[in-house]
């Protein structure tokens, strides 16, 4: 019975295997004449396979193949083929049909995992010695005069710091970058220095208000301006103005505008001469309301507008950051095109073209759809890593689909050999208050799955440092991507003990 049943899996795997390689070889055609670096092609190749694979539903063949001990290919992003061969081989064992296939070299089996830890080295600098996943953390202003901040983060397991480019100026970047490099060489450790271009983040620019504190609760009027200028029309008690105005022309009633991260939600209402009527739907705690403060985030989620990658501002701060930082970051990278833009102006500012390695953030839908796209243009001239960048992204998707995208993304970038940066409140409320959630513990145990983790600023960063440090180190020896690992179980040994 189960020789008639394996059969019929061989001949589903057989077709599986044939569209596979049809299918995803005619896309890696298609990329192949625009990837220059030559030790992308492997990748390039598996990741076509991969989404070929997933071009398929698969579920069924899943169940079918488990009952056989076989492999039910949930665990084969960085070597589709290969695990393809595999499964095939096994599966014409059990038949006794030795000419459906053979078994795949070792080698060929392992490759994909020995180049995404070398994509990783590359990038995110050398794996640390307990763990898979490095530790990135967001610089504070603080950190450019305070003489033990950085050095205590580095002690602590800091491996990467980020510079966000939106805060501070050339000064203090400079003396943060000082410190890491002091740090680093005080300590004998290596910490990288990741600066990000802030790209084309629209947030409030002003707000003017009749009230000292412009807080803001469900049903209120807010005045976007579409100008520089900001008034306070009558029957208002706040209006915002925000950084990039060309927006707000392409705003039409009924769309919605997402404020702080998602803090407020409104609606446009109507259209004026000189911005847009906001209704506010709702807030995240409507008894105290949110308060309205610049530098807090605007996005407008449905909404089709193009604007430039780069500002002005970003590109003279271009030279500075192409100079000192050893990874450059920049955020809402769209498609190939914006990748282009930011190679072209990268390359013009070093002597060795392609020769910094960059982190794309994916944070809006537009990019989450053209991601193999952005992977092919990028990581086919210069080595890469992908920011999942949760905030903007579930704000552009809705918190419900974020869970589905995310994991979506790590698996996209494995089949791409592309290591992956998991960011936005992760333990947030340890950086900010010196105890985690429940959930936040969780949240440590998915990111291990990633290369790195982004932790941001806080009064507590350091002892957040040492707390996702310890629970990665542990956690590695449980899970390996999406593949559990069967160490040595303390409850099963206990259970044994006194027969």
């Amino acid at each position: 019975m189960y020789r008639l049943k394996a059969r019929e899996v061989l001949r589903k795997l057989v077709v599986l295997r044939a569209r596979v390689a049809g299918d995803g070889g005619a896309l890696y055609n298609k990329w192949a004449p625009g990837i220059a670096r030559e030790a992308f092609h492997p990748s390039a190749r598996n990741l076509a396979h991969y989404l070929a694979l997933r071009r398929e539903d698969l579920r069924q063949l899943q169940w079918e193949l488990i009952p056989l001990g076989l492999s039910s290919l949930g665990r084969l992003e960085a070597r589709v083929m290969p695990t393809l061969n595999a499964v095939i081989a096994s599966c014409a064992a059990v038949v006794r049909q030795q000419e459906a296939g053979d078994f795949p070299l070792e080698e060929d089996f392992t490759q994909g995992e020995a180049i995404l830890d070398h994509n990783s080295q590359l990038v995110l600098g050398p794996e640390p010695d307990s763990r898979y996943t490095r530790v990135m953390v967001t610089l504070p202003t603080e950190a450019a005069r305070d003489e033990h901040l950085i050095e205590d983060l580095v002690a602590r397991g800091m491996e990467i710091a980020r510079i966000n480019c939106s805060h501070d100026d050339e000064e203090h970047w400079a003396a943060m970058i000082a410190k890491v490099r002091e740090a680093g060489r005080k300590l004998g450790r290596t910490c990288l220095v990741s600066m990000e271009v802030p790209g084309p983040k629209v947030r409030i620019d002003r707000v003017l208000s009749e009230l000292r504190r412009a807080r803001v609760f469900a049903q209120d009027k807010v005045f976007l301006t579409a100008g520089r200028a900001i008034r306070l029309p009558r029957g208002f008690h706040v209006a915002i103005s925000c950084s990039i105005p060309e927006i707000i022309s392409h705003l039409t009633r009924g769309e919605v505008v997402m404020i702080d991260d998602g803090h407020i939600e409104a609606v446009c209402e109507d259209m004026l001469e000189d911005g847009v009527v906001l209704r506010v739907t709702r807030v995240i705690n409507n008894e105290r309301g949110v308060l309205l403060r610049p530098e807090k985030g605007l996005n407008f989620p449905g909404v089709d507008y193009r604007i430039p990658l780069l500002s002005p501002r970003d590109q003279e701060i271009m030279h500075f950051v192409c100079a000192q930082a050893d990874i450059i970051g920049c955020s809402f990278v769209r498609d190939q095109a914006d990748i282009d833009i930011l190679r072209r102006e990268i390359n013009a500012r070093l002597k060795q073209a392609d020769s910094k390695p960059i982190i794309i953030k994916i944070e809006t839908l537009e990019a989450l759809r053209a991601l193999p796209d952005i992977l092919v243009r990028a990581a086919g001239h210069v080595p890469i890593a992908v920011m999942i960048a949760r905030g903007d992204l579930a704000v552009e998707v809705g918190y419900a689909r974020l869970s589905e995208y995310q994991e979506e993304i790590l698996w996209i970038c494995e089949a791409a050999h592309v290591p992956v940066i998991w960011a936005t409140q992760v333990v947030e409320t340890l950086v900010k208050t010196g105890i985690p959630t429940r959930a936040e513990i969780s949240d440590v145990t998915l990111a291990a799955k990633s290369e790195c983790i982004m932790l941001n600023k806080g009064p507590h960063v350091g002892e957040a440092v040492t707390f996702v440090a310890d629970i990665l180190s542990m956690f590695e020896h449980h899970v390996y991507k999406k593949t559990s690992i069967l160490r040595q179980l303390t409850i099963a040994r206990e259970q044994f003990q006194d027969l």
